[in-house]
């Protein structure tokens, strides 16, 4: 009796241990779940006239930060490198908070809902999608490109582990304090952390690129799906 209890206890353990990433994995979705959903609730249902001219100026200093990344040549910064100076630019355009959520990003196909950070730190990263330093913010509009960078996995979140699924033709959303962006996927592309072109701005286009390691569990490459956006 004794031994066969010894037995159950070994394999209720080994059980335990592999479902843990799992169930751990399907709880922190359902928080970020949560915390997008109060997110976009604060903001898309504001009735204080004060409140929506804040949201309005957010997003107009925002046009006017993408207008000057256009009209003057940027830096990447390879978010699973260096963190040296990737919020800089951000913190003297915007005069945001550091560490604050700015939106959330969308994706049906792999029903995901993550918050998105401006900035790409590894901080940022360990807790949702980061815009990169050098890129367009999330907001829209032509002569943008904004490059959204996450994990490719971890040990209790999915993040970007399966964004090799997206082909050409499936759609993600980008959901901004006022309007929800819709971009269509056109291209996957793998890429050395040197091969920046992909991530220029292209002139009259609006962009979007969900940017991760690659391979799987490895980060010498990073995988680009590029879309462009279509409402």
């Amino acid at each position: 009796m004794k031994k066969n209890s010894t037995i159950l206890i070994v394999f209720l353990l080994g059980a335990a241990i592999l479902l843990y990433p799992h169930v751990a994995q399907f709880i922190n979705s359902q928080k970020q779940k949560k915390q997008v959903e109060t997110f976009l609730g604060d903001f898309r249902h504001l009735e204080v006239s004060n409140e929506k001219v804040k949201v309005d100026g957010i997003i107009e200093e925002a046009n006017r930060c993408n207008e000057e990344l256009y009209d003057a040549s940027s830096e990447f910064y390879d978010p699973f490198l260096d963190d040296e100076g990737k919020l800089k630019h951000l913190q003297q355009c915007l005069e945001l908070p550091e560490g604050d959520m700015f939106a959330a990003i969308e994706i049906p196909k792999l029903k995901l809902v993550i918050p998105l950070y401006l900035g790409a730190t590894q901080e940022i990263l360990n807790k949702g999608v980061g815009q990169v330093e050098g890129s367009s913010i999330p907001v829209g509009g032509q002569n943008t490109h904004t490059v959204l960078a996450g994990h490719r996995g971890m040990g209790t979140k999915a993040m970007f582990r399966d964004i090799d699924q997206l082909f050409s033709g499936d759609v993600f959303y980008v959901h901004t304090m006022k309007e929800t962006l819709t971009y269509k996927v056109y291209k996957q592309k793998v890429i050395y952390p040197y091969e920046t072109d992909s991530l220029e701005i292209e002139q009259g286009k609006d962009l979007a690129t969900l940017l991760t390691c690659h391979p799987y569990r490895h980060n010498y490459q990073r995988l680009l799906i590029q879309g462009e956006r279509i409402e």
